[in-house]
């Protein structure tokens, strides 16, 4: 009994001896590989329009700036600055189209920022297990 233990036990080393091939350990080469390009979002271009500005004095008839009288009793001023309902509409729309712009500058920044510099001050990880290197 205790021979065919023993044979078994020799038997089975011996296939798993087999099963082992000789191959040489696998060659790691570590290559830079340089970073994509940046892909930035574009900026439109500014498109503003011209508004025409009236000066409004004292006496001057209600035709021409559209009864300007109660302005004029609230305020202290000989005169007020005026624009017509279209030159409001055109500076409401230069305006909406400034801060559209101003939030696509913000985006190429922060863009260019998690490219460079996030990217920059990164810990370097251990090819082996991908942790950190400390």
């Amino acid at each position: 009994m205790v021979v065919v233990k023993y044979g078994t036990v020799a038997l089975l080393a011996l296939m798993l001896a087999g099963c082992q091939t000789a191959k040489e350990p696998p060659v790691t080469a570590i290559v830079q590989v340089d970073k994509p390009a940046i892909m930035v979002p574009a900026v439109d271009n500014i498109k503003i329009q011209d508004t025409e500005w009236y000066v409004v004095k004292k006496g001057t008839s209600p035709d021409q700036a559209g009864s300007p009288e109660k302005a004029f009793r609230e305020s202290n001023s000989d005169s007020l600055l005026a624009v017509t309902p279209d030159g409001y509409e055109a500076l409401a729309t230069n305006q909406a189209n400034l801060v559209k712009i101003i939030r696509q500058y913000q985006a190429q920044v922060s863009a260019y920022r998690d490219y460079y510099i996030k990217s920059t001050t990164e810990t370097p990880k251990d090819p082996k297990d991908g942790k950190p290197k400390s």
